[in-house]
C-alpha cells in the first residue's frame, strides 16, 4: 500500500457526499467565549497546529506536503510554529526572541549565534535545525541546514551534559529522512529509542515513535508498523499524562483505520478522543467532531452526522478558524439534502459557495452540485452552467483529482439538464478516466456517482436497456464514498423509470417495493429525530418563557419598592408594566400555539403513514388473490382448485379489513357492520347463490381493534363458507343467520347458524370442512374465547370473547 493510498482514502472520506440512528450520550462543546489562540498555553496551541494542519493535508489529497499544510494553519489560525519546532527544549525567553520564524527569515537566528554561548548556542543550533526541518520540501531543498545544525547540536550536547535535548535534536533529524522515504530515516530511530530507553527518557521513547508513525509512508511492509507505532505514541502519552499529545495521536490513529475501512474503531478512538478534551476543556474540538461527523455518516447512522458537523461549526465559528468553514458548511448542506430539507440545503450551500470562493478553494464544486440540480429542477439549465463558469473564474484551478472530478460532474450536469447529451458524455468520460486513475491506489470511491451518470444519458437517450444495465451495477459495485440513502432512492427512482419504459412490470413492482422500503426507513427516522428536535425546542423554549416572567416579575418588585413618584404616575407605571406582560404572554401563547401545530402536523403525517401501510398491505394481499386466481387456471385437480378458492376468500376477508383501516379516520378499529356486510356480499357473489341462500345479519353497532377483527372475519368467513357449500345440498334453499352482540358489558357473542341438513350422523367432520373448522377453533383460541358448536335442526356455531378495548357508537 503506498502513501497515496491513505491519503486517497482519506480525503474521499472527508470530501464525498454520503448518509443517511442509533443515538448515544456524547460530550458537547463547552461554552467558548473568543481570545486569541496565541494566549493560549503552548501543550493547546501545539494540539491546535496538529489537528489542523492534519485536516488540511487529508483535504488537500496529499498534494500540498505536511509541513506546508502546518504552516497553513499556523497563518490561518494566527499561530507560531514554535511550539511545535521547539517542542522539549524552548523556553519563553527563547520563544520572545524566535519571531524570525515567522518572518521567515532564519538569518537573524544565525546571526545571534556567534553572540550566543553554552546552553543559549545548544537551543539555537536545535531551533535552527527544526525550522529547516519543518520548512516545506525540507530534505530537498534544506537537508544539508538541517543535517548541519542538528549534528552539531547532537556533538554539543554531549559537551553540555544535555543528553536529553541531544536525542530530541536527533528524532527532528530521522523526520526529514522518513518523509523522503530514505532508509536512514528507520535506522536513525532505531538508534533513537535504544538510547531512550537506556537512559530512561520515556517522554522523548514516546515522541520518537510518534514522529515514526506519522511520517512514515503507509506501504505494504510498514502499515501494520504505522499502526502499532501510533496505538503506541498514544498509549505512552497516556502514561505520561501528556493528554493533548494523546488526543493527537488517537486523531491519527482514527483517520488510519478510517482508510482501513475500520470504521467502528475510528469511531471510538474519536469518541476518546472527545471526550479527553472535554476533560482538559479544550475548546477546539471542530475537528474532532468533524471526523466524527465523517464516521458516523459511512457508519450509516442517522441523526448523529447532523449534530456533530453542527457542533463542528458552532465552534469553529465561535473560536474564529475559517480553515475548514467552506467544507463544514459544504458537509452540513449535503446532509440537510439528504433529509429532504431542500430550502436549508440551498441557504448553506450558498453560504459554503461563498466562503470558497474566498478561500479560491478549487473543493467548492462538490457543494456547487446542489445548486445547479435545484436550478436545473425549475429550467434554469443555462443560468446553472453560467453559474460553474463564473466561480470556476473565481477559485483555483482544480488540480487533485477530486476537485477535476467534481468539476467534470458539475458541468455534466449541466449540459444533460440542456440536452447536450454529446457534451455531457465528453465529461462522463473525463469522470470516469479520473475514476479509473485513482481506483488503482484507493479503490472505488466515487464509481456509483460515474455510473449513474452514464445511466441517466442513456435513458434521456432512450437507451433504456442499456440504462437499465448501468443501474444494477450501480447496486453492485462498492462505490464506498457514494453509496449512500439517497443516491440508491435516486437510483431506485431512475431504475423504475426504465423498467417502465421497457414495459417490464414485474421489475417495476419489485424495484418500487424496494424504494418504498428505502423511502419509508428515510422518513420514518426522519420524522422521528425531527419530532424529537421539535421537542426539545419546545421545552427549551417553555423555560426561557418562564425565566423571562420570573424576571420580568422582579424587575417590577423592584420598580414599586423605589417607586417616589405620585400616586397616578405610579398607577400609570404599573398599568404599562401589566400591558407589556399581558403581550409578552400572548406573544408566548403564539409560539406556544405555533408549536402545538407543528406537533399536530407530526401526528398527522403518522396518521397518513399508518393509511398508507395499511393501503400497501391490501394492495400485496389483492395481488396474491390473483396470483392464486391465475394459478386455478392451470390445475385440473377439483380439491387442490377448491383449496385455491378457500384460500383467495379468507385473504379477501382480511384485504377488507385493511381497505378499511385505509378509508375511514380511525386508523385502529374496524366498523364491523360495514366490514361484515361487504364480506357477505363478496362470499355470495363469489358462489353465485342467487336467492337460494339469504344470509341475514343482526350485528350490533360497535368497532373492534384490529387485533380481534381479523380472527373474528376470518371465522365468519368460514362459517359463512361452510354453510353454502355444505348446508343445502342438491340445490335447495335455506337461510343462514349471523349475530354479533353484547352477550353481558364485558363480551360479545357471534352466532353462525342455519337451517340446513346439519352434521353427519356420526358426529365426524372430517367429511364436512374439517380445515374450517380447525381454523375457527385456532383463531377462537387467538381471541381468547369459547367455540361451541350444535347440531340441531341445522348447524349452530358460537363464539363467546372479552369485548374489553373494544369501541361502540355513542
Amino acid at each position: 500500500m503506498s502513501r497515496a493510498v491513505l491519503i486517497g482514502l482519506l480525503s474521499g472520506l472527508l470530501l464525498s457526499v454520503g448518509i443517511p440512528s442509533q443515538s448515544t450520550a456524547q460530550p458537547e462543546a463547552s461554552a467558548y467565549s473568543y481570545y486569541p489562540p496565541a494566549k493560549d498555553k503552548a501543550s493547546w496551541q501545539r494540539l491546535n497546529l496538529w489537528l489542523s494542519s492534519t485536516y488540511l493535508y487529508i483535504a488537500k489529497e496529499a498534494l500540498t506536503d505536511q509541513d506546508s499544510c502546518l504552516l497553513i494553519a499556523g497563518r490561518y489560525l494566527g499561530l507560531s510554529r514554535f511550539s511545535i519546532l521547539a517542542e522539549g527544549f524552548g523556553d519563553e525567553k527563547l520563544r520572545e526572541q524566535s519571531k524570525w520564524i515567522d518572518q521567515s527569515d532564519p538569518n537573524i537566528a544565525i546571526r545571534s549565534l556567534s553572540k550566543a554561548s553554552g546552553k543559549k548556542h545548544l537551543q539555537l543550533l536545535m531551533l535552527l535545525g527544526a525550522y529547516y526541518a519543518f520548512q516545506p520540501a525540507g530534505y530537498s531543498r534544506y537537508k544539508d541546514s538541517v543535517e548541519y545544525f542538528l549534528n552539531k547540536a547532537i556533538k554539543e550536547s554531549k559537551t553540555l551534559k544535555e543528553e536529553k535535548w541531544g536525542r530530541i535534536a536527533l528524532c527532528l533529524l530521522g523526520k526529514i529522512y522518513l518523509q523522503a522515504y530514505d532508509n536512514k530515516g528507520d535506522s536513525i530511530y532505531n538508534q533513537l529509542i535504544d538510547q531512550c530507553r537506556k537512559a530512561g527518557d520515556k517522554e522523548t521513547e514516546t515522541r520518537a515513535i510518534a514522529y515514526r508513525g506519522i511520517y512514515t509512508a503507509p506501504r505494504q511492509t510498514t502499515f501494520q508498523r504505522k499502526l502499532t507505532d501510533l496505538q503506541q505514541a498514544a498509549d505512552g502519552y497516556h502514561s505520561l499524562g501528556d493528554i493533548e499529545s494523546e488526543i493527537n495521536l488517537l486523531m491519527d490513529l482514527g483517520y488510519v483505520f478510517m482508510a482501513a475501512g475500520q470504521l467502528q474503531r475510528a469511531n471510538d478512538l474519536f469518541l476518546k478522543a472527545l471526550s479527553l478534551a472535554a476533560s482538559i476543556q479544550y475548546p477546539y474540538t471542530h475537528y474532532i467532531t468533524e471526523a466524527l461527523a465523517n464516521i458516523t455518516m459511512y457508519q450509516g447512522k442517522f441523526g448523529e452526522p447532523l449534530r456533530y458537523i453542527r457542533q463542528a461549526i458552532k465552534v469553529a465559528e465561535s473560536c474564529r478558524d475559517s480553515t475548514a468553514w467552506a467544507l463544514l458548511y459544504g458537509r452540513l448542506a449535503i446532509l440537510y439534502d439528504a433529509e429532504g430539507r431542500r430550502k436549508e440545503a440551498l441557504e448553506t450551500a450558498q453560504k459554503s459557495i461563498k466562503r470558497f470562493i474566498i478561500d479560491r478553494n478549487p473543493a467548492v464544486y462538490n457543494v456547487l452540485q446542489l445548486v445547479i440540480q435545484a436550478m436545473n429542477e425549475e429550467g434554469h439549465g443555462k443560468e446553472a452552467l453560467d453559474l460553474v463558469f463564473n466561480i470556476s473564474k473565481k477559485v483555483s484551478t482544480p488540480v487533485g483529482i477530486s476537485d477535476m472530478f467534481y468539476y467534470q460532474a458539475a458541468l455534466s450536469t449541466c449540459y444533460e439538464a440542456l440536452n447536450m447529451l454529446d457534451s455531457a458524455e465528453v465529461h462522463i468520460k473525463k469522470m470516469d478516466s479520473l475514476e479509473t486513475e485513482a481506483e488503482v491506489i484507493r479503490g472505488p470511491l466515487r464509481r456509483g456517482a460515474v455510473i449513474e451518470h452514464y445511466a441517466s444519458l442513456s435513458f434521456n437517450r432512450g437507451q433504456y436497456q442499456k440504462a437499465k444495465e448501468y443501474l444494477e451495477e450501480h447496486f453492485k459495485v462498492p462505490s464506498y464514498g457514494h453509496r449512500a440513502l439517497m443516491n440508491d432512492l435516486a437510483a431506485y427512482r431512475l431504475l423504475i423509470a426504465t423498467d417502465s419504459a421497457l414495459g417490464n412490470k414485474e421489475a417495476v413492482m419489485s424495484h418500487y417495493k424496494e424504494y418504498i422500503k428505502l423511502l419509508d426507513s428515510n422518513f420514518r427516522v426522519t420524522s422521528i429525530r425531527q419530532a424529537e428536535e421539535l421537542q426539545v425546542v419546545y421545552e427549551t423554549q417553555e423555560k426561557e418563557t418562564q425565566i423571562a416572567a420570573l424576571n420580568q416579575d422582579a424587575k417590577q418588585s423592584k420598580l414599586i419598592r423605589n417607586l417616589t413618584l405620585s400616586g397616578i404616575v405610579a398607577a400609570m407605571i404599573i398599568a404599562g408594566l401589566l400591558y407589556r406582560q399581558t403581550r409578552l404572554k400572548q406573544k408566548s401563547n403564539k409560539i406556544i400555539t405555533y408549536k402545538n401545530e407543528q406537533l399536530q402536523d407530526l401526528v398527522a403525517d403518522k396518521e397518513w403513514l399508518l393509511k398508507e401501510i395499511h393501503h400497501r398491505v391490501k394492495n400485496n394481499l389483492q395481488i396474491i388473490m390473483s396470483l392464486l386466481d391465475s394459478q386455478s387456471r392451470y390445475i385440473d385437480n377439483d380439491t387442490a382448485l377448491t383449496a385455491i378458492n378457500d384460500s383467495q376468500r379468507r385473504v379477501q376477508a382480511i384485504s377488507l379489513i385493511h381497505q378499511k383501516l385505509y378509508q375511514s379516520e380511525n386508523t385502529s378499529s374496524i366498523d364491523m357492520p360495514h366490514y361484515i356486510d361487504e364480506l357477505v356480499s363478496y362470499l355470495q357473489d363469489s358462489f353465485d347463490t342467487g336467492s337460494r341462500t339469504v344470509i341475514e345479519q343482526d350485528i350490533e353497532p360497535l368497532k373492534l381493534d384490529v387485533a380481534k377483527a381479523i380472527p373474528l372475519g376470518l371465522i365468519i368467513n368460514e362459517g359463512i363458507v361452510n354453510a353454502i357449500k355444505y348446508a343445502f345440498p342438491r340445490q335447495q334453499t335455506g337461510i343462514v343467520r349471523i349475530s354479533l352482540k353484547y352477550s353481558d358489558a364485558d363480551h360479545l357473542v357471534l352466532n353462525i347458524s342455519d337451517n340446513g341438513i346439519g352434521l353427519p350422523l356420526d358426529g365426524k367432520l372430517s367429511e364436512r370442512g374439517s380445515l374450517g373448522f380447525s381454523l375457527m377453533r385456532g383463531l377462537t383460541r387467538q381471541l381468547d374465547g369459547i367455540f361451541n358448536i350444535e347440531s340441531n335442526k341445522g348447524l349452530h356455531i358460537s363464539i363467546r370473547f372479552s369485548a374489553l378495548n373494544n369501541q361502540s357508537y355513542d
